[in-house]
């Protein structure tokens, strides 16, 4: 007799990733609301599911992209964090901050105001916002970690 290990969600939603992003991943349902195709594209970054982030981008935005670009591990993804979500019947917003540890080893953040829209019953990202970094930003090092961890930022993605 086997055990699967569970795995919690990649978005940070406190699920498992089979009952959460995995469900969109593989097709089984479509997102029912802007943030949850937030959260699987979130975690199809972090799992480079290029496919799934090709086919839940609207057609008007996506310039070039290919699958194969989508396909590339972009960043060190370590946490997501909702900061708002609105769902209007065709259209939707949701502003998060994803941080990161960048390429000197730094944590960072991501922020972004994320538009979509709602074709064929189906949620599509289409652009976003993006805030710059500030300085005034910096994470204190008592400070909880940013990337969920538990411990405080001197003792986790600092010591990196």
């Amino acid at each position: 007799m086997s055990q699967s290990k569970t795995v919690n969600c990649y978005c940070k939603s406190g699920k498992s990733y089979e009952t959460c992003c995995a469900l969109y991943h593989q097709s089984k349902q479509k997102p029912d609301t802007c943030e949850q195709l937030m959260r699987s594209r979130y975690s199809a970054f972090i799992l480079q599911l290029g496919e799934y982030l090709f086919n839940t981008y609207h057609p008007d935005f996506r310039g070039n992209l290919t699958i194969e670009q989508l396909s590339e591990k972009s960043l060190d993804w370590r946490n997501l964090q909702i900061i708002d979500s609105k769902d209007e019947a065709t259209t939707g917003v949701v502003d998060f901050k994803a941080w990161y540890i960048n390429n000197e080893g730094q944590l960072d953040c991501h922020h972004e105001r994320s538009n979509f829209v709602k074709d064929h019953d189906q949620w599509l990202y289409c652009d976003g916002t993006f805030y710059p970094t500030q300085k005034s930003g910096k994470i204190a090092r008592n400070d909880p970690c940013p990337c969920a961890s538990g411990k405080k930022y001197k003792k986790c993605c600092a010591i990196n």
